[in-house]
């Protein structure tokens, strides 16, 4: 079960900051992130099956993430094709949302989040797409406008951090370990962090906007939540 939490203009220090895990079977082949070879100037994740993203932001600061939605039914097209075609277009949010509200049934359920730095964010659903005002939202894999526990916590830790942490590094690193909580409830709507056998976060991502630059950090890991590899972090200057 997936979270994404999201300051949008909640600072003026960091006009956008993304914390999010990314939550999947262990089998299922993924690339780390990575400058991609056929769109050099969009970094993220890699869905090595499918071809998609969940998670992926230009040098420019456009950007793209999507959860699913439990008990959604099954359908042929990959969601993370939405990241993938979003970040290696122009279209504004908006056209973006029309576009894929005539495509939306052949996608299972979803949650989309799509747009710039400093610009407009939309929260783009099968049904609706909708403008996100300024503050701190965050999504699971929960219908819209029902909260789970973990959306609730991821809230306020981001609205605790963004009042304590003056460095963008450091505010980076926070979020990242908080992205690594174990709770210890054994609730997938309470739990920060999947620690499964077969199923569990692989990859928790942060990205911190700055007027001078974004910082994008990530952590992977394998079965039984256990990380492999050191945090890879990078700078994209604008």
């Amino acid at each position: 079960m997936c979270l994404i939490v999201l300051a949008h203009r909640a600072s003026d220090r960091f006009p956008l900051v993304i914390a999010a895990n990314r939550d999947e079977d262990y089998d299922r082949a993924t690339h780390d992130a990575h400058f991609w070879s056929d769109a050099p100037d969009v970094l993220g994740g890699r869905d090595a099956v499918a071809n998609g993203s969940w998670l992926a932001v230009t040098r420019g600061g456009r950007f793209a993430a999507v959860t699913n939605l439990r008990g959604a039914e099954r359908k042929t097209r990959s969601r993370g094709e939405l990241v993938r075609e979003f970040v290696t277009t122009d279209v504004t949010p908006q056209v973006y949302g029309e576009r894929i509200a005539r495509d939306a049934q052949e996608y299972a359920g979803f949650h989309l989040l799509a747009g710039e730095t400093g610009g407009d964010i939309l929260h783009i659903t099968p049904e609706a797409q909708v403008a996100l005002e300024p503050g701190v939202h965050a999504f699971s894999n929960a219908p819209a406008g029902e909260q789970w526990p973990k959306m609730v916590a991821a809230r306020q830790e981001m609205e605790i951090a963004l009042r304590s942490m003056e460095d963008a590094e450091t505010l980076l690193l926070q979020l990242l370990q908080f992205l690594q909580l174990l709770r210890g409830t054994a609730s997938v709507e309470s739990e920060i962090f999947i620690a499964g056998d077969r199923y569990g976060t692989r990859a928790s991502t942060v990205i911190v906007a700055t007027p001078e630059a974004i910082l994008f950090g990530e952590q992977s890991f394998t079965r039984g939540g256990e990380p492999y590899g050191e945090n890879r972090l990078f700078r994209l200057e604008r």
